[in-house]
């Protein structure tokens, strides 16, 4: 078959779908607008604020620009596209009941929201790896893999990964841009290929990444949990708990709780709504927590930082202080690697 009839029989197959399948037009009640509205301004305002002043941080202060806190920047500038691009379109969309900026500006935002939880989901794992070797392996090891010239490689790595997974819904295997059913730029509905691309391309991706992640950190468990028993064994009478620094364990147990705090608010909508693109079964209002809980993600990160990080707290403080350089704290815990 010769490429034009190929591209003939699919163009029939879209418009034999398009046409046999409903494309209701969901009506929302002015309570709900109005809320989900003010919601997102809310979290567009206080997502951007707070992914901003991650990455003004890291720019300002050298003592800020480490191997892992990069892995933090990357996540911070794909948040920050959502919280200050997507967000307020979305906002707009939801009131307006249309694409605020056409359609061609519809589809990358639609792209964008996809790519943003793909680079995040590549981010912690590389999180999760680079704490892994920090740990185990030698610190020239850790030098050679994760080094910060070698952490922009891997971030850039991630990012591009992330644009060949949105590049199906450009190529046909589920389409971006106004999708009716949610008022909303992402996947658009109908489309025969919507479901296959959310569940077998996002799903996959999300539940991949996930279960790699709790592997790693369930690696570094068990093996730092074994090498203090056979140090133990080794030393009864002596025992010594500087056989993994203190400082690297605790580092490793906040980095743990953000990759939690982005499996929580991520993976009910890549599960539930993976299910539900094929056998609709989620009622409106579990569609909307859902929904929610994704984009609190996106917000919650940068106090996370300032919450567990020394040194993003102090970043913080001086940069509300308009200071040039971080204030030297001799004794602080810093998270160096």
């Amino acid at each position: 078959m010769s490429w034009q009839a190929s591209i003939a029989t699919n163009n029939t197959s879209l418009a034999t779908f398009a046409m046999n399948s409903s494309n209701p037009v969901r009506t929302y009640s002015t309570l709900v607008v109005v809320g989900f509205s003010t919601l997102a301004g809310i979290f567009s305002l206080v997502g951007t604020v707070g992914n901003g002043l991650v990455i003004l941080a890291y720019c300002s202060y050298r003592k800020v620009r480490t191997s892992a806190n990069t892995f933090i920047l990357s996540i911070s500038i794909s948040d920050i596209l959502l919280t200050g691009v997507q967000y307020p379109t979305r906002m707009a969309a939801m009131i307006t009941g249309a694409p605020p900026l056409g359609d061609a500006v519809c589809q990358i935002l639609g792209a964008l929201t996809f790519f943003s939880v793909y680079v995040s989901f590549f981010s912690v794992v590389l999180i999760a790896l680079s704490r892994y070797v920090r740990i185990t392996k030698s610190l020239d090891t850790y030098k050679k893999l994760f080094r910060p010239s070698k952490s922009f490689l891997w971030v850039s790595l991630s990012w591009v990964v992330s644009g060949l997974l949105v590049a199906p819904g450009f190529l046909g295997y589920g389409k971006f841009g106004w999708n009716t059913r949610n008022r909303q730029c992402g996947l658009v509905y109908p489309h025969p290929y919507q479901p296959h691309y959310f569940s077998n391309v996002f799903g996959v991706t999300c539940w991949v990444t996930l279960c790699l992640a709790v592997a790693i950190f369930l690696k570094i468990y068990f093996d730092v949990k074994n090498s203090v028993m056979t140090l133990v064994e080794a030393n009864p009478n002596e025992y010594q708990d500087q056989h993994v620094p203190k400082r690297l364990i605790k580092q490793t147990k906040h980095m743990f709780i953000f990759f939690c705090a982005l499996a929580i608010s991520v993976s009910p909508h890549a599960l539930l709504t993976s299910i539900d693109v094929h056998a609709k079964f989620m009622p409106t209002a579990l569609r909307i927590m859902v929904i929610l809980l994704f984009g609190l993600n996106h917000v919650v990160n940068p106090f996370l930082y300032a919450w567990k990080l020394t040194i993003f707290k102090r970043a913080f403080s001086a940069l509300f202080h308009c200071k040039r350089r971080l204030p030297s704290q001799p004794r602080a815990a810093v998270n160096r690697h």
